[in-house]
């Protein structure tokens, strides 16, 4: 996968490329016309760009919301399965009002469907008590820092300390 920044850096570039191309076979005279055309090639490529990633998105054979953003962790994935699942509950019913599947196949897809639903639902209950990344990250850190904090007392009080010069008594 690309880095976010190389798409607009090569959309950039075909303006930029597209541009220099027009005024170099009008001699680089900049004319009001030349300018209409080199706004008119900036508006083409953006909207030839725009139903390529339109394109691409339906394509894709990932939800709309999975497009967009990847799931984090295991929570995020459990929330994608999740959205799969009831996206395929409803597809059944739906192929199902169009006659495309009998009563008992689609009761015993969505039965199936459901069944993984509910454990989902459950699981994805059963992480809400637990913390957030930032809370375990913050957590991990507080540890680490007491257990550095200890081995640093212990360090001084093994270091023998240095005893003041005794003052010479006098009589």
């Amino acid at each position: 996968m690309l880095p976010r920044w190389v798409k607009p850096l090569v959309f950039a570039a075909i303006v930029i490329i597209g541009w220099v191309f027009v005024l170099w076979q009008n001699h680089f005279h900049v004319t009001p016309p030349i300018v209409f055309v080199c706004i008119g090639f900036l508006a083409v490529t953006a909207c030839i760009y725009n139903l390529w990633r339109t394109g691409a998105a339906v394509a894709s054979p990932d939800d709309e919301l999975a497009s967009w953003t990847q799931p984090v962790g295991p929570r995020g994935e459990l929330e994608r399965e999740k959205r799969t699942l009831l996206k395929a509950i409803k597809e059944a019913e739906f192929d199902h009002q169009m006659g495309k599947l009998s009563k008992t196949d689609c009761d015993h897809m969505v039965a199936v469907y459901r069944a993984r639903a509910i454990e989902l639902i459950k699981a994805l209950e059963a992480t809400d008590g637990k913390a957030s990344v930032r809370d375990q990250i913050e957590r991990e850190l507080r540890a680490r820092l007491e257990v550095e904090s200890k081995t640093a007392d212990k360090a001084a009080a093994k270091k023998p300390k240095k005893k003041a010069p005794a003052k010479e008594a006098t009589s």
